[in-house]
């Protein structure tokens, strides 16, 4: 069924009640676990009261792999909500939520159907996407920004006459998306690929595109230069790839949460494209770029890989959801008899949905149990805490020191490595993910160990004096 120019009023009611379920489903439980590690990394970076000199050098020091911009985007957050890391997340929710939008968008501009509400609905229920806005790491932020590079990339393709306020958004988007994550540059390649491509099957006029592609690498480059020369000089930047979970389906099975979930979308996905491998050669959609860009989002890292570095990792192309998203709804579409299309998408629904509500509502804790341990801790105050998170002691402390809870305030704070303690009673907390790490102070002679509390990936001991 398509849809007029004015879209029927019942489809954007009921876009906008799945928009709202995409955020409820974000919003949910979003505090359910305590920052880790790396989010300790963005939170302590992204300190509101510090100078963007000493901004930039904590950004250097800890998080050089990526690039500065989302946590310049949270130190503003912070200086407009207050330095707390319980509100934190709120930002990668906002991300997430516009994500929602665009995607949903991105699928109607392409066909004016109805299906772009199942596009819509499978973003907003997707497990992985809804991880990623609950964490304080600049993947949400790479989705949204990734939504709108599509988006205004599609949309001056369809128009006749290109619009210099489109052609103005597009540069603006995709420069921005390329400065969260260098990964985002896929897109750009992809781009290139199928504006080279319906030259060659359609003999459209591509010049003028690929002036503004160029302008794009151009401004780009010109922004980020001294990150991008900063990571020629380095070698191994990012996480070795993951071979393994490469090739055992591709990622399907973290992107929707299950093995079994995992493969039964990429097997309908990989059935309906050869099904309909031939409306990827019609002039009148972009089905072929969605593929394009599926198949290089793998290629270019493992490329990549193979010359220089490993650095292939699922949640660094978690822009890929969004043509697998897109094609899957409207290869469903395609599908001529209305009994096994009906059939298929109510299984799609059906799968969603029940996965959802294993993977979320029966959610268990993944992250280290820093406010468990704290709390157990004041119930037990000491004086003074030792920090043993050897050279990352500096996330863990910043982040007591910001929390709602004016008892930390009480604490004096000194690291491990300090000698002060030697006369005083003290807590000793260590984080540590490997099972064989002991909890241990380096100098505790005098004292004695009368209190133990352990939880998931944090120990906390009470050495008193002798």
């Amino acid at each position: 069924m398509n849809m007029n120019n004015d879209a029927h009023i019942g489809y954007r009611i009921l876009y906008f009640f799945i928009i709202i379920l995409g955020i409820f489903t974000i919003l949910y439980q979003i505090n359910f676990e305590d920052l880790w590690l790396d989010e300790l990394n963005s939170f302590w970076v992204a300190d509101p009261d510090l100078s963007y000199s000493e901004t930039v050098f904590r950004h250097n020091k800890s998080d050089f792999h990526n690039p500065i911009l989302f946590n310049l985007v949270l130190k503003f957050f912070f200086k407009t909500v207050g330095y707390n890391p319980d509100l934190a997340r709120y930002l990668t929710l906002f991300f997430g939520s516009l994500s929602f939008i665009f995607i949903g968008l991105i699928s109607y501009q392409e066909k004016k159907s109805n299906y772009f509400l199942l596009t819509t609905f499978l973003a907003c229920v997707s497990i992985y996407i809804i991880k990623y806005s609950q964490e304080l790491r600049p993947y949400s932020l790479l989705l949204l920004t990734s939504s709108l590079n599509i988006y205004f990339f599609l949309r001056l393709l369809r128009s006749e006459k290109k619009k210099r306020s489109d052609i103005t958004l597009f540069v603006l988007f995709s420069v921005i998306n390329y400065s969260v994550n260098p990964f985002s540059l896929i897109i750009f390649f992809s781009q290139i690929t199928y504006i080279f491509f319906r030259y060659l099957f359609f003999k459209e006029d591509y010049k003028k595109f690929f002036a503004i592609l160029l302008a794009i690498l151009i401004v780009y480059f010109f922004f980020n230069f001294k990150y991008i020369i900063y990571q020629i000089s380095f070698d191994s930047y990012m996480l070795s790839s993951d071979i393994k979970n490469v090739f055992d389906g591709f990622y399907f099975p973290r992107f929707f949460g299950s093995k079994i979930m995992g493969y039964l979308y990429l097997i309908l996905l990989i059935f309906l494209i050869i099904r309909n491998r031939k409306i990827f050669f019609l002039k009148e959609n972009n089905f072929m770029f969605f593929l394009i860009l599926i198949f290089l989002s793998y290629i270019v890292p493992l490329f990549y890989g193979l010359i220089r570095t490993p650095v292939l990792h699922d949640r660094y192309i978690i822009f890929i959801l969004i043509p697998i998203f897109v094609l899957l709804p409207f290869l469903i579409k395609e599908i001529s008899n209305n009994n096994i299309k009906i059939s298929l998408i109510i299984f799609l629904v059906f799968i969603t949905l029940s996965n959802h509500y294993i993977e979320i509502f029966k959610r268990i804790n993944t992250k280290p149990e820093f406010k468990k341990t704290l709390n157990y801790v004041k119930k037990n105050s000491i004086d003074n805490f030792v920090i043993d998170l050897g050279s990352t002691s500096f996330f863990f402390t910043n982040y007591i020191k910001n929390l709602n809870d004016k008892e930390f305030s009480k604490f004096t704070f000194i690291e491990n490595n300090d000698q002060k303690y030697q006369s005083k009673n003290f807590w000793l907390i260590c984080y540590s993910t490997d099972p064989n790490f002991k909890c241990e102070p380096k100098n505790a002679k005098n004292h004695i160990l009368v209190d133990t509390n352990k939880n998931l990936y944090v120990e906390a001991k009470l050495y008193l004096l002798n």
